[in-house]
């Protein structure tokens, strides 16, 4: 923090040009873990507000109130680590994408899977060899998508781990897998948005369809049959201890710039799941219908999304490595990607001639953002602050409405009321530090966002905006 008020200085001594843009012009890519450092430097610009707040003033105290919106603000991204992902209330993520800024990111599952019921797939002939497996499907429930619907090719492996619903897993839970790829199709097409087909019937859910491995998954059940295995799901020596569970991932090593999205999947949907259509061949022709059994994902299974996102030779990267590039632009991704840093480091200038009563303070954050960009950014941003004990917490005008941190496409803008959290630094009940600024539903989203930094080519930058009185 101390090379950023240095340079602030240099910058108001010597009237430095400003930081040359590292990056020309932006794309952003569609769709629900955040980045990087801008400086906007200047305090000064007072005017006479017009109203906003002086319905709180008395009245012989309004010609004090004023109005300031070149407070200086920090800004820069870091990575983070790993996001808990285990069993969130929302969609898994699968798929992957290349942004022309952030990189390539790519979403897998991990699932349990369960068995409908005990069973055994011995027919009355006392013969599995009177069985055919015409097919087996792996069905997932959508919920959207993130990005471009271009073909990917899914690939499905036998998980080699345990993995346990009361356990915490975070994005970079890497799975050990055995065997080989149980998916046998080729690149797939998802339609996120239209209903799909669920055993030959019409859902009111899109779908997305991968066949798996006759022999690979189909047999290998089969054949468990009269064995502990297929007796259930939880005792020991049963199910879950020998089949441990599903990795679902893509791959796609071809894609381009802008190619590919991510996709939204259900895993507690009733139509989420993996059939096994099969007849029994014995006994007349007209006796060989067609029999399914089904190995369900749904609540009882614990899951986790693993995701995996590559900033080599990417603009993020090189922020991640220069934190002062975020003078230009800085930038918000979810799923354990990049989070922000907000700071107002001459924020206590304003009490040191006398006391100081905030009316109103609004940070508004302008975004790279229009209608054609394939990959928007998320409806919703919010602040957190490390409280003296440590802990990560809201600011205190979090409970109150009209706090903000929704996005304005009118404006291409985010923008918090954070008069609370002002006021109490100004009485010296809060540290003036860091905010860190992160993505709403960062585990449940693909979403990412790019800011406007101090020195952005574009006209609108981020501010603070004080409507306050001195007394």
């Amino acid at each position: 923090m101390e090379k950023y008020l240095v340079r602030m200085e240099c910058w108001q001594v010597k009237n430095f040009s400003k930081i040359i843009s590292l990056i020309s012009k932006r794309k952003v890519i569609q769709l629900s873990a955040i980045f990087f450092l801008g400086l906007i430097v200047v305090i000064g610009c007072k005017k006479k507000e017009d109203g906003i707040g002086l319905n709180v003033q008395p009245q012989g105290d309004q010609l004090n109130v004023n109005l300031i919106d070149t407070a200086s603000i920090i800004t820069y991204s870091i990575k983070e680590d790993s996001l808990k992902s285990d069993e969130l209330d929302g969609p898994s993520m699968l798929g992957t994408y290349i942004d022309p800024y952030f990189g390539k990111m790519e979403a897998s599952i991990v699932s349990q899977i369960r068995l409908e019921a005990s069973v055994d797939f011995t027919p009355a002939s006392g013969s599995l060899d009177s069985l055919v497996i015409d097919s087996v499907i792996m069905y997932l429930a959508l919920q959207g998508s993130f990005g471009n619907l271009d073909p990917q090719t899914f690939e499905v492996y036998q998980m080699d781990e345990d993995i346990d619903i009361d356990s915490t897993y975070y994005t970079n839970k890497l799975m050990a897998t055995t065997g080989p790829n149980l998916a046998v199709s080729g690149p797939i097409t998802p339609d996120p948005v239209s209903v799909g087909y669920v055993e030959g019937l019409l859902t009111e859910y899109a779908i997305l369809n991968i066949p798996l491995s006759i022999n690979e998954f189909g047999w290998k059940m089969f054949n468990e049959s009269g064995n502990t295995a297929l007796s259930g799901n939880d005792g020991t020596g049963e199910f879950l201890d020998w089949y441990k569970g599903l990795v679902i991932k893509a791959n796609n090593p071809m894609q381009g710039v802008n190619d590919g999205g991510i996709f939204y999947a259900d895993m507690v949907n009733d139509f989420s799941k993996v059939t096994i259509f099969y007849r029994d061949t014995s006994g007349t022709t007209s006796e060989h219908d067609t029999l399914s059994f089904d190995f369900n994902f749904n609540a009882n299974c614990a899951h986790y999304n693993a995701v995996d996102i590559d900033y080599s030779n990417t603009f993020v990267g090189a922020q991640i490595n220069d934190s002062t590039f975020g003078m230009d632009v800085f930038y918000l991704q979810a799923l354990g990607g990049t989070k922000a840093k907000i700071h107002f480091p001459n924020l206590t200038d304003f009490i040191d001639s006398g006391k100081v009563v905030v009316n109103k303070a609004e940070l508004i954050l302008p975004i790279q953002y229009n209608s054609l960009d394939n990959f928007t950014p998320s409806e919703y941003l919010f602040l957190t602050r490390v409280d003296e004990n440590g802990n990560i917490s809201f600011l205190p005008d979090a409970n109150e409405s009209g706090h903000g941190g929704q996005l304005d496409l009118t404006t291409n803008n985010y923008t918090f009321n954070i008069t609370r959290y002002i006021n109490n630094i100004f009485a010296g009940e809060i540290q003036n530090e860091d905010l860190t600024l992160v993505i709403g539903g960062s585990g449940i989203t693909a979403n990412r966002v790019i800011l406007n930094g101090a020195n952005s080519l574009n006209k609108d930058k981020p501010k603070l905006v004080l409507t306050y009185t001195k007394y």
